[in-house]
Order: structure tokens, then sequence, then C-alpha cells
């Protein structure tokens, strides 16, 4: 297939290519398609072809800022930047979990039209990869959980992430973890294992990272896969 995957932006979409980056852009009403070529393209494709460095390939390619910045991020020595201290630690282990409750549904609330451009792209991907037409018709009605998404890539990675922070530097556990995670997921749909996780990865999109879209929305990502798959056929 031409388009690789995509991801939502607070104001708009982008898909992905092995060749382009299309970003759909939303503001006040107005609509702004700008495509451009990806950059290092020999590089991925070298990549693509090798298993684990074809899960970093396909996850610079969505987003190759987010996916430096994560490792930069990791680099930092915050041991010793934010020295442990013991004394912060929550006492009861509910108090702890209604914290991270109470963060999750503000980033729900607060988050809401960010979670309406990820079901948009979803909507659309979805009927791009079933090989329907891609027309608004379509892919209003499609589902707002993919099985592509980044959340099952997260789910299943996450039990790779634990054990790894045991045995390894906290650089390299992102680095490993999800290369790793991409080949599991890569060897699940070949063989439909792992369902429980997809469960759950199902779960999470559907009720908390993705919203029904709007008309706009839905026409945005409509056009904007619609312009990738252009841009891919001119490579």
């Amino acid at each position: 297939m031409a388009v690789i995957g995509g991801r939502a932006h607070l104001n708009g979409i982008t898909f992905v290519t092995d060749t382009h980056i299309v970003r759909g852009k939303l503001s006040h009403g107005t609509v702004s398609i700008k495509g451009r070529r990806l950059p290092g393209i020999r590089i991925f494709n070298v990549m693509d072809k090798v298993p684990f460095f074809r899960g970093f390939s396909k996850l610079a390619k969505l987003n190759l800022k987010l996916f430096l910045a994560s490792i930069l991020i990791l680099a930092i020595p915050w041991d010793w930047i934010l020295p442990y201290d013991n004394s912060f630690v929550p006492e009861s282990i509910w108090l702890e979990l209604a914290v991270y409750a109470l963060a999750l549904m503000i980033l729900v609330v607060v988050l809401k039209r960010l979670w309406q451009f990820h079901g948009a792209e979803h909507k659309a991907f979805n009927i791009y990869m079933s090989g329907e037409d891609l027309s608004l018709s379509a892919v209003r009605a499609a589902s707002r959980v993919s099985k592509y998404c980044g959340t099952n890539l997260a789910v299943i990675a996450f039990p790779v992430v634990i054990f790894l922070s045991y045995v390894t530097m906290p650089v390299l556990v992102l680095v490993v973890a999800l290369p790793i995670g991409y080949e599991i997921i890569n060897w699940s749909f070949r063989s439909n294992r792992l369902k429980p996780a997809l469960l759950i990865g199902s779960f999470i999109q559907k009720y908390i990272v993705t919203a029904e879209p709007t008309e706009e929305q839905i026409q945005l990502a409509t056009t904007t896969l619609s312009r990738a798959i252009e841009c891919d056929g001119l490579r």
C-alpha cells in the first residue's frame, strides 16, 4: 500500500507514504493541504528491509521530530538533574491511581479536538486499507478503531519497556522496546495472535484517544489521504 500511516494534530491530520509527507490543516473553517518529499528516502528504504531496523524506519517516517525528541529526552541524566526522593512517593497506591485517573480524564476533555482528528484519520485509513473507494460516505461510516494505530504498538511494547527498565540503561529502553514491539505486532497480524493486547488497544482507541469527528474533519481526512495517494503516484 502506498500510504503507511498517519497521525493527528490539534488542527489537522498528516498522512505518510514511502516517499511523501502530506499534512492537512483546518483553521477557522479554512483548509490547507501541503505535501513534501520525505527526507532520507534511501536510508529508510534500506532499513525497511531489515527486521528490527524497519521498526525505527516506520516510526521515524510517521513523526521524525517526535522520535528524535523522545530519544533525546531519554538520554538526559534525569537522576542527576532531579534526584529521587522517596518522601514524594504517595503513601497509598489508590491515591497514585486516582492521580493518574484524574490526569487521564483531563486529557480526554482538554484534547477532545485532537481525538476527533485522530478518529477522522482512522476512519479514512480504514477505508483505504480495505480497498474501498475513498468517498465521504464510506469514511463517515467507518470505524474509529484501527489495528494499525500506534496505541496497539504501545500496549504491546509496554511490557517490554518494563522488563528492559530492569536490565538496561534508560536511553536504550525506547530504542530497543519500540522495534521489538513493532516486530511482535507484525507477527501478531500474520498469525492472528495476541488478541487480548489488541482488544486492550481497541478499547483505549474507542473510549480514550479517539472521538467522533465533525463533518469538516472527515472531509479533511479524506482530502488529505487522497492527496497522499496522488503524491506517491508521482514518485
